[in-house]
């Protein structure tokens, strides 16, 4: 990887991890527009060869490489350096989209800094716009086929109302006093009237309530009142007519229709069980999204302990490295003291990875359960290392440690145990603004190692202590101290799985003790003997 930064002097393996970590372009410019930090990828999108960055170019200097290479289009060369500059001396931020001669589209971001100099982030936005025009292009194919379907399908309505008018619907025209004066064919399928009444004008009335189902004459009276009231009915096992009425005439006479509405029943019925199975898939999604969500918020959380150990190293390296710098006498920085600073961010940045990817397996289980890797460890020296990296980066509490009763060796999930008792210690040291000592013990208790961790600070209600563990839940004491609910949920869900439990017990404004409770090894030893003994 190459980068171009200027007084390499001021260079750490810190800013070249992070320079490489960002996937973005990154550029600043001092207040003489002068390139003085341009990461790899800024070098990448932006096409600048390395025989520019010897001498720490102008902003100048590249507008006119760019402008003579035809990145800014046709047009007078100058003219078009002119202009850019001027915006750059407005000093002001800004924000827009440029498209490179091979096509790439770049979103470039500026923002003036208060010494008069200016950071560019540049980011490759070419997918997302050629998707963008696909999704354009894709609604307006859609767009296209739903008019046509549409166009298709009230064609088809307008000739299904007229065939149903003309054949399939049942039409009878009653005049004032409660006759039949005219029912087509498919009324009388539906009513064979003629059989038993014999005559053309026969009453209505018995003639729905001999054929027809129980119910309908009542439904025709009430439409008599109010037309709009629907009435649906069933025809023997499978078929379905909605009954509606409209005045014919002045005189009185009325027209009932009986509307085949079967496939129409068939089709809601079909709607609604496709209307259930989306309603399912959007909870699935739902919860999915919130799965997400959790994990984010677990993951951030997790990842703030290796951080602060990167941040204090680095810091106590850069300090260290200044002295010798105002020194001046020329004598190097001491390469244990090097290795060993080092060495902790190595860990940490280790840690971070393997965090990373237990809560991306995490992620993926969709029964939400923790896989654990069981190894024999050294619980003493895991505790010990957990309590050491808290000390170097705490400088506000001491951590008092005492393990003469926990066994030396467990069969754990380290790095989950460790990312537990992390957990525990930083509550113990963040719910304690007011410093004092954090008491780390280790012992045993009946079938159990236990590793206590308590400290005098703000307290939990008795109350809320049942709730400490779930997720989200902050206790009441917590207001004004950052935190998410996150850390002692999952260690809690970490020290569960391998069959131990997590203990809280507290008072407000005196502290908080949290045990946890792991299978002592002893002990299984001890029954697995007994029963091969018994056997």
């Amino acid at each position: 990887m190459r980068h171009h930064v200027a007084n390499q002097g001021t260079v750490y393996p810190v800013l070249h991890h992070l320079l490489d970590s960002v996937h973005q372009g990154v550029t600043v410019f001092d207040a003489d527009l002068r390139l003085v930090i341009a990461n790899n990828t800024a070098l990448g999108m932006l096409g600048i060869p390395d025989e520019m960055l010897a001498g720490m170019p102008t902003m100048e200097d590249l507008f006119r490489f760019n402008a003579e290479r035809g990145d800014y289009g046709p047009g007078d060369r100058e003219q078009q350096v002119r202009s850019r500059l001027e915006l750059a001396a407005q000093r002001q931020a800004h924000d827009f989209e440029r498209t490179r001669p091979d096509g790439t589209v770049l979103r470039v971001q500026g923002t003036p800094m208060e010494d008069g100099g200016f950071v560019t982030i540049y980011s490759d936005i070419t997918e997302l716009r050629r998707q963008e025009r696909d999704l354009a292009d894709a609604r307006d194919r859609l767009e296209e086929r739903l008019e046509a379907r549409t166009a298709e399908l009230r064609k088809g309505h307008d000739m299904l109302v007229n065939a149903v008018n003309a054949v399939r619907d049942g039409l009878v025209i009653v005049g004032c006093d409660g006759r039949i004066v005219l029912a087509n064919e498919t009324f009388e399928r539906l009513f064979p009237y003629r059989e038993d009444f014999g005559r053309q004008d026969a009453e209505i009335l018995p003639v729905l309530s001999r054929y027809g189902p129980a119910g309908l004459v009542e439904a025709l009276e009430g439409l008599d009142q109010d037309p709009e009231i629907p009435s649906e009915f069933r025809f023997g096992q499978a078929v379905w007519y909605r009954v509606s009425c409209r005045p014919t005439g002045d005189d009185g006479t009325v027209t009932y229709k009986f509307t085949d509405i079967t496939t129409f029943k068939k089709q809601h019925r079909t709607l609604q069980r496709h209307t259930d199975k989306l309603v399912k898939m959007l909870r699935h999604e739902q919860e999915i999204n919130e799965m997400q969500r959790e994990f984010v918020s677990m993951a951030s959380h997790e990842f703030r302990t290796p951080l602060a150990i990167i941040d204090s190293n680095a810091q106590r390296l850069l300090r260290r490295l200044q002295a010798a710098l105002a020194r001046g006498d020329g004598q190097p920085l001491d390469p244990g003291i090097l290795v060993e600073r080092l060495g902790h961010i190595r860990e940490s940045v280790e840690r971070m990875q393997y965090l990373i990817n237990r809560f991306l397996r995490f992620s993926k289980g969709e029964s939400g359960a923790l896989e654990i890797e069981p190894v024999d460890t050294l619980l003493h020296a895991l505790v010990e290392a957990v309590c050491t990296r808290h000390t170097q980066v705490c400088t506000t509490h001491q951590i008092d440690v005492d393990l003469s009763g926990l066994p030396e060796t467990s069969r754990i999930d380290a790095s989950l145990i460790e990312q537990s008792l992390d957990n525990i210690v930083s509550n113990a040291i963040k719910y304690s603004p007011g410093g004092g000592p954090i008491k780390v013990r280790g012992g045993a208790n009946g079938r159990h190692a236990v590793i206590s961790v308590t400290d005098r600070g703000v307290g939990i209600p008795t109350s809320e202590i049942p709730k400490i563990c779930n997720r989200y839940y902050r206790a009441t004491t917590a207001s004004g101290i950052a935190g998410t609910g996150i850390g002692l949920h999952m260690a809690n869900m970490i020290v569960t799985e391998h069959g131990g439990k997590l203990v809280v017990s507290s008072t407000v404004g005196n502290g908080t003790t949290v045990e946890v409770h792991l299978p002592d090894p002893r002990n299984e030893m001890a029954l697995s003997s007994s029963s091969k003994a018994a056997s």
